[in-house]
């Protein structure tokens, strides 16, 4: 298997074959991201796909999904992503999934039968950043795109038979717009009913440096006080029928799972029991 870079993955990937089909972010322009900012966006050829493919079923095993990266695989051209996920069904044929990260542009950018294709073909979870619900943050972060369009790009997904896991970030409307982006958030996720849903914490960057939000200094990160009171807030306004609600990735302050509706109350219970301490500076 060859990588170039950095690798990222979700968390719950972490059992997962990641196959590089992409370099890098075909955004790659959010103003709290760097994950990619050392990589300049492009398609690897088709047959070094190919190739790392053949080798990991020839000596690789004890997975059960692929995982496509860089950041934003649903940019792929579909004849590219056909072969692929056929190669894929050929080579892997107890294979319990494929799954990717997507941008709302890229699933917006595809039409719906294609959609269904990819579903048909093993792809059965996207990896979605909504990031906020707020105009006005993800206009401010530079997201390239709305709050509808989000929605838009959910039901489409849902009507494909594709799942999906979405991620927003606590700290990213800042002092001024915490509330709205919080409550403007938990509209856009109830409108999306997500099967999965992380909270993240806004940090200043990964490996390849740090973020352009924080070039200037003005931008400051949030405080534990404010996380836990953001995450109590969208937790109690969210609206969800069938849910797994968890804050398990690295940039988090304390760890919370549960499915929502179900479990709202255990939740807030939980947060409500949180020390007010800073883990961070204890």
């Amino acid at each position: 298997m060859r990588y170039e870079g950095m690798i990222y993955r979700p968390p719950s990937e972490a059992d997962s074959l990641l196959v590089q089909a992409t370099i890098g972010c075909s955004w790659n322009r959010c103003t709290f991201c760097s994950m990619y900012r050392d990589k300049k966006y492009r398609v690897r050829p088709l047959d070094e796909v190919m190739a790392d493919l053949r080798e990991a079923a020839s000596s690789v095993g004890g997975f059960r999904r692929i995982f496509l990266c860089d950041g934003d695989a649903l940019a792929l051209p579909m004849p590219f992503l056909t072969a692929v996920l056929e190669e894929i069904g050929r080579l892997f044929p107890r294979l319990d999934a494929v799954r990717i990260y997507a941008s709302a542009r890229n699933v917006l950018n595809k039409r719906q039968d294609e959609l269904r294709s990819l579903a048909a073909l093993g792809v059965d979870m996207a990896y979605i950043g909504l990031e906020s619900g707020s105009d006005r943050v993800l206009s401010a972060v530079n997201k390239g795109i709305t709050a509808r369009e989000m929605v838009d790009s959910a039901v489409m997904l849902r009507d494909a038979g594709i799942k999906q896991s979405i991620s927003v970030i606590a700290g990213l409307g800042g002092e001024e717009l915490w509330e709205e982006h919080i409550l403007e958030t938990a509209n856009v996720l109830n409108a999306m009913q997500p099967e999965y849903l992380g909270m993240l914490v806004l940090h200043t960057g990964d490996d390849a440096g740090p973020a352009p939000l924080f070039d200037d200094g003005s931008f400051r990160l949030p405080t534990f006080r404010q996380v836990l009171a953001e995450t109590r807030l969208l937790i109690e306004k969210l609206e969800l029928k069938d849910c797994l609600f968890t804050s398990a990735h690295v940039s988090n302050y304390f760890y919370l799972r549960g499915r929502l509706s179900r479990e709202k109350q255990k939740l807030l219970r939980e947060i409500d029991a949180a020390p007010l301490d800073d883990p961070l500076r204890a």
